[in-house]
């Protein structure tokens, strides 16, 4: 997803994982070409930043674009802008720069295996990004709309209950506030520890708790460009 607003790479990080997963990871010259083709600007801020150079939606990827002589490893360059003037190569500056940035989380794939939660996360992460983060009702839409799909009556998601501390939250860190929680279910439920969150793939199409041992289908984030 193109975002023409200019920010600073933390500011449109924090955009990304609010609204969406996160900013984009590019993991081959097929996933390049794609960000170049939905971006309209010669730079755009990508995930990658300078801790021994990872993504930040965490992905385990060796590929690298970096233009000739980058990066530099100057000072206060932590982070990493696709530049398309120079053929989509890579350009390691300052972080509060302010660039457009593409961010992931709109491609989904429903997976038509039933499958633990834990699973279901472990195949996620090795094959796309992660399981699906339901952050706003726009991508609450999407998910509702994919799980139509499935061949079990609900589909995983990326939420999880802690019983130590009695609370859900997505695996990935956000600040999102939208829930979508059936009745009686969420902070209204009473759970066992080991509980995971699905949608129901039919009717409301809500949130519920369910054991992380159950078999269901599930839904990725997919890379961009697959």
């Amino acid at each position: 997803i193109f975002v023409a607003e200019t920010k600073s790479w933390r500011e449109a990080q924090d955009y990304c994982r609010g609204l969406f997963y996160d900013l984009i990871s590019i993991h081959s010259a097929v996933e390049n070409e794609a960000v170049y083709n939905v971006s309209a600007s010669q730079n755009v801020w990508i995930g990658l930043f300078k801790d021994s150079w990872k993504w930040s939606d965490g992905s385990n990827t060796s590929f690298r674009y970096w233009k000739p002589r980058q990066p530099t490893n100057s000072p206060g360059q932590n982070c990493v802008a696709a530049v398309f003037i120079d053929k989509g190569q890579w350009n390691d500056l300052n972080c509060v720069g302010k660039q457009p940035f593409v961010c992931s989380g709109e491609n989904l794939i429903l997976i038509k295996e039933n499958r633990t939660w834990i699973e279901a996360m472990g195949y996620c992460r090795e094959h796309h990004i992660d399981l699906v983060h339901i952050t706003t009702k726009h991508i609450q839409g999407k998910v509702a709309e994919t799980a139509k799909n499935a061949t079990s009556p609900h589909v995983w998601i990326g939420l999880r209950y802690t019983c130590e501390f009695n609370f859900w939250f997505w695996t990935k860190s956000t600040s999102a506030c939208y829930q979508n929680w059936a009745p009686g279910q969420g902070p209204e439920g009473t759970y066992a520890c080991d509980v995971t969150g699905a949608i129901q793939a039919t009717g409301r199409q809500q949130w519920v708790g369910l054991p992380e041992t159950e078999k269901l289908n599930f839904i990725c984030y997919a890379n961009t460009g697959k």
